[in-house]
């Protein structure tokens, strides 16, 4: 559909492109929920904007006690895992927001597609302003993290509580979940760890040969750069 021919259902004014409420009237503009990623697509969308699934059933969504960090409205929860987790989900602008143990059994129950090519040309792009949000829970500030280390996402992190999405976002990360992403940077962290002990380990016997010249040979008191290489690796 034409993003310019999209019309609020309520006083018929234009619609953006992605766009959760009307900047006319501030009503929520209605959509179908994906039951893969979550995604909101247009009401007469067959296929989810974000993912290319299917549309079905869709997860019903109630009223959340949590608000949003970007709007302060109200949130409302939807079940997103088999044992009935909760996300949190802004209808104003599209924000979600996931505790750390819900987005860890999303990631276990991802299936793993090396040939994802998602459609995902109508998900809103990411913006390019650095925004620091508070946490829903506690309100402190969040850190900004890049998902997965390298998937290019930015999203909002509570070390304590959860990881916040902004719009579009979390169908891009379970995308990157699902190409193994979350275990390629795995992979590539312990590959830079197992090189640096390699390279501590070399510093380490170098400052031992230095040691070992530097001493007089008399029993005497070891040279100061003898010392320092002691105190620094042993």
């Amino acid at each position: 559909m034409d993003a310019e021919a999209l019309r609020c259902s309520y006083c018929g004014g234009a619609l953006a492109e992605g766009a959760r409420a009307c900047s006319y009237c501030h009503s929520v503009v209605q959509a179908r929920r994906c039951a893969s990623c979550l995604h909101l697509s247009q009401p007469d969308a067959h296929n989810c904007a974000a993912c290319g699934a299917e549309l079905g059933l869709e997860p019903v969504a109630e009223l959340d006690q949590l608000s949003c960090p970007a709007c302060a409205r109200p949130f409302v929860a939807v079940p997103c895992t088999g044992d009935g987790r909760l996300l949190h989900e802004c209808e104003a602008c599209g924000g979600q927001f996931l505790e750390h143990a819900t987005l860890q059994v999303m990631v276990a129950e991802r299936p793993r597609r090396p040939d994802l090519t998602g459609a995902q040309g109508s998900v809103p792009p990411a913006s390019t302003a650095v925004r620091y949000r508070p946490c829903p829970v506690c309100r402190a500030m969040m850190n900004r993290k890049n998902f997965g280390d390298h998937s290019g996402i930015i999203v909002d992190v509570c070390k304590p509580h959860g990881v916040w999405f902004d719009a579009g976002e979390l169908p891009r990360a379970l995308a990157f979940i699902e190409i193994g992403g979350l275990e390629t940077a795995a992979r590539e962290e312990h590959e830079r760890q197992r090189d640096e002990l390699r390279r501590a380990r070399e510093v380490h016997a170098a400052f031992e040969a230095a040691t070992m010249s530097a001493d007089d040979g008399f029993g005497g008191p070891p040279s100061l750069r003898a010392m320092l290489a002691r105190m620094l690796f042993r």
